[in-house]
């Protein structure tokens, strides 16, 4: 089995699912995306292929708000750096059981892909999570107060909703402040004490988040 074969044909099995509910299908990154006014919502299929000849996939639940993510690509460090507000791969949003106090990371479960059996399972099962996990997740998150909520309830434990942490502390700090969180200066200097042992382009991240979350600049947007 060849990827590009694979892919074609689930994407092409599913997307009926996907357009009656607003979604296009972006061919060159395998996902299906559905624009809002201020958000993007992604389902993303990564496929790649073991040495044993089977084909794995890691399908990827993604939200990008537009108005969190402008101001991070202001101060970023590196650019074309890939940028999400929340999502994570689909059997952790899935798997969650609501417990965001007690949040711990399992083993991300991908699709297996060894015959065409496996192929029209897929093409049956993804629909319906669509409809019981994708649709419900996006329908629930995509808006920077719910981010806000999400990502500083618990600013110390990891989260599902990103999970990458010095990404998810410059991504929680703008949404406090564009929610105008009163714990703002709280969670700052919680994530300062975080970052400490971060990678240097992080920190400086950060450092210049903080300056620019407090300057005239920012108030003028």
């Amino acid at each position: 089995m060849k990827i590009p074969e694979v892919s074609k044909e689930i994407s092409d099995g599913i997307l009926e699912s996907f357009k009656k509910n607003g979604f296009k299908f972006r061919k060159a990154r395998n996902e299906f995306t559905r624009k809002l006014k201020n958000a993007e919502q992604i389902f993303h299929l990564i496929y790649y292929k073991e040495n044993n000849g089977t084909i794995n996939i890691k399908p990827e639940v993604v939200i990008h708000i537009d108005d969190i993510e402008s101001i991070y690509k202001k101060i970023s460090q590196i650019k074309y750096r890939p940028y999400l507000t929340l999502g994570n791969y689909f059997s952790q949003i899935k798997d969650y059981n609501g417990d965001a106090a007690n949040f711990k990371n399992k083993a991300t479960k991908y699709w297996l892909i060894e015959n065409e059996h496996d192929i029209s399972h897929l093409i049956e099962i993804i629909p319906k999570y669509l409809d019981e996990v994708i649709l419900p997740y996006f329908e629930n998150n995509s808006s920077i107060e719910r981010v806000d909520e999400l990502l500083n309830e618990y600013p110390k434990n990891m989260s599902v909703h990103n999970n990458m942490y010095p990404l998810r502390a410059n991504i929680a700090i703008i949404a406090a402040k564009l929610n105008c969180n009163h714990r703002f200066n709280e969670l700052l200097e919680i994530y300062e004490k975080e970052l400490e042992d971060a990678e240097e382009n992080y920190k400086i991240e950060f450092y210049k988040l903080k300056e620019f979350l407090s300057s005239e600049k920012f108030n003028e947007i």
